[in-house]
């Protein structure tokens, strides 16, 4: 199960971060693997659910986006 997603912006960085929470670095391959995404980190996180971070190339999505493709 995946998770929300936690990141700061920065227009000017030269290599976007892509982050989501996962409860396994496990996730985060198939998170790679799902959505095309190039993983670039599995960080820790603090949550005692979402265990990791889930740190991919590219800029910021948002899963709530996609969700609204399947909302009559």
């Amino acid at each position: 199960m995946t998770g929300s997603s936690r990141a700061t912006t920065n227009n000017n960085d030269p290599d976007p971060e892509n982050v989501h929470s996962a409860v396994s670095p496990k996730k985060c391959r198939e998170m790679e693997k799902k959505y095309g995404w190039l993983l670039k980190d599995i960080r820790p996180n603090p949550d005692p659910i979402l265990k990791v971070d889930c740190v991919f190339h590219g800029e910021q999505t948002s899963f709530q986006e996609m969700w609204g493709d399947y909302q009559d």
